[in-house]
């Protein structure tokens, strides 16, 4: 922890204690810098801390809806960091010292998301080894740039105060949770945003640490996150503009939980690479929340508290299990039908039953969708997911027909490319 807390800025400190963002240090010569041409092997590396996301000496940003998961998330990779453990699937070069500042919730609420964290991934104090720091903006508040009569101000006094406090404690990694508290500015405000981020910037430049900031989304963000992309930030595009790296959480869809076999989405997103100036943007990453007891139940709180807990989770892969072989079987089983089987799923001779009766699988032929089973879910998001995809093939083939009830059309399903003994046996 820092030996002197930062100045908790109650009242703020008088307005000469503040630098005007437009101005720049007393005595400054601005002029231009010859390029020296150096071998490239000799020019030093860029120092990934954790991930393509945190780097030293820059700022990184992770942008999410309320109520996501966001706080938890990047909890949990501190104690990535600090353990050197690959938790949610990445891990730090070394373990690092990383302090997280959560500028809404006392140091008690930020105790338990951690304990709880450290229940699941059995972390214990040795593991920790004293690498992690945590502060509550309730005990030491950390407002960096405030409006006062119409001028944007930086409160330069704090800011170096921060600046000692990281140095001090040799810190790698700084987590802002979440970024609106740090400042006192309107957010649609681009020269006020633009003086946050700066000042945010040379921090993590003169400290040499990376500093990550969580950030909320705009309303319309919450509603067409996905849409918007790294856009849906909340505030001036000055945010999004001032960092290095940005990251975007998104909730999972009703869609993708029915193709996933998934009953609710609800605790289940991705996090995608929104912006990254420095690194090829990494694939998106599947996380769940769960809920893990502390069991600190006591007198009339006999339940005791149930924290949510970042885990990562992958989609199930419909090809587990599935070899050329089985779809030789499936194949043969469609062509032995009386009657070419249905495209369509609302059919009763829907070809994804003869899928079902072949590979083993449960597609709940006699329940409709609120009487499914999870399991069942899952089965029938497998069974579409491999149609299309042997139909792209070309291995199974989509035709339309004459319907005799009707007079009409409809869709049903034949063999396309056959698979061969010999295509078996290649495999």
């Amino acid at each position: 922890m820092p030996s002197e807390p930062l100045d908790p800025l109650r009242p703020f400190p008088p307005a000469e204690a503040y630098e005007n963002e437009v101005s720049g240090p007393a005595g400054t010569t601005i002029r231009a810098s010859e390029f020296v041409w150096r071998p490239p092997e000799d020019i030093p590396p860029r120092e990934w801390l954790f991930g393509r996301h945190l780097i030293r000496g820059f700022l990184s940003m992770t942008v999410a809806p309320g109520g996501v998961g966001k706080s938890s998330m990047v909890l949990v990779e501190a104690l990535a960091m600090v353990t050197g453990l690959p938790l949610l699937g990445c891990a730090p070069p070394s373990p690092l010292r990383v302090w997280v500042w959560n500028g809404e919730d006392p140091k008690e609420e930020l105790e338990r998301r951690i304990a709880a964290a450290c229940i699941h991934y059995r972390i214990g104090p040795g593991e920790i080894g004293g690498r992690l720091l945590v502060d509550s903006g309730r005990d030491v508040p950390i407002v960096l740039v405030r409006q006062s009569g119409g001028s944007i101000r930086i409160a330069a006094p704090v800011a170096k105060q921060l600046e000692a406090a990281i140095r001090q404690a040799n810190i790698d990694v700084l987590i802002v949770d979440p970024f609106v508290t740090s400042h006192q500015v309107p957010e649609n405000d681009t020269t006020a945003m633009n003086a946050v981020v700066a000042t945010w910037r040379k921090i993590a430049d003169a400290t040499g640490c990376a500093v990550e900031l969580v950030h909320h989304v705009s309303k319309a963000g919450a509603i067409h996150g996905e849409d918007m992309g790294i856009l849906a930030a909340r505030g001036a595009g000055a945010v999004i503009d001032g960092v290095r790296s940005a990251r975007q959480l998104i909730r999972m869809k009703p869609d993708e939980a029915a193709r996933f076999g998934i009953e609710e989405a609800s605790g289940y997103f991705r996090a995608v690479m929104g912006k990254a100036n420095l690194a090829p943007p990494e694939r998106a990453e599947w996380r769940r929340m769960i809920g893990i007891p502390l069991n600190n139940g006591r007198d009339v709180w006999e339940q005791g508290d149930v924290v949510g807990v970042c885990t990562a989770w992958q989609p199930p892969d419909v090809w587990d299990g599935i070899t050329p072989g089985d779809l030789q079987r499936v194949q043969r089983a469609i062509a032995a039908c009386d009657t070419p089987p249905s495209e369509s799923e609302h059919a009763s001779d829907w070809v994804g039953f003869v899928l079902a009766d072949t590979l083993g699988l449960d597609a709940a032929r006699t329940k409709t969708k609120p009487e499914r089973t999870p399991a069942q879910n899952h089965d029938r998001a497998k069974i579409r997911r491999m149609l299309t995809a042997w139909i792209q093939a070309g291995a199974l083939i989509v035709k339309e027909v004459p319907d005799t009830r009707n007079g009409r059309t409809r869709k049903i399903i034949c063999v396309g490319e056959p698979v061969t003994d010999a295509d078996i046996r290649g495999h």
